[in-house]
């Protein structure tokens, strides 16, 4: 039997400096992102409204975590400070702190952290 499935998409940025530790190139010396993220949520249901869930709850959720990075030097912040910030780093760790934020019954399915127009790195979780 097939399931419906509604998946949400946001977007916003952030601007930052890192710098890839113990990389062999260009990337271990200091440099700056303007990173794109996209959250993506998908949900079976909508609520009396015929929503999966606000636009507007996703977005605060987002620019809530995304504002903690912007305009830093990620490798002073934690977790950072400890492992690399590489793309796929800040994509699981930006989906760690926007997961518990979204209300049931939609769930965060993943995290698009674009580092420019033609690099990506995407983090889900399998069930």
């Amino acid at each position: 039997m097939k399931k419906d499935l509604y998946t949400l998409t946001v977007r916003s940025s952030f601007a930052a400096a890192h710098r890839l530790r113990e990389y062999e190139g260009n990337c271990e010396r200091l440099h700056g992102h303007n990173w794109q993220i996209e959250a993506t949520v998908e949900s079976e249901a909508l609520d009396d409204l015929g929503m999966a869930v606000d636009f507007r709850a996703m977005k605060g959720a987002l620019h809530d975590v995304l504002s903690r990075l912007d305009h830093k030097f990620l490798n002073e912040i934690p977790p950072f400070d400890r492992q690399n910030p590489s793309s796929e780093n800040i994509a699981r760790y930006l989906f760690e702190e926007i997961e518990g934020k979204l209300p049931a019954p939609a769930r965060l399915s993943r995290v698009t952290v674009w580092e420019s127009d033609d690099a990506r790195a995407e983090f889900s979780r399998r069930d």
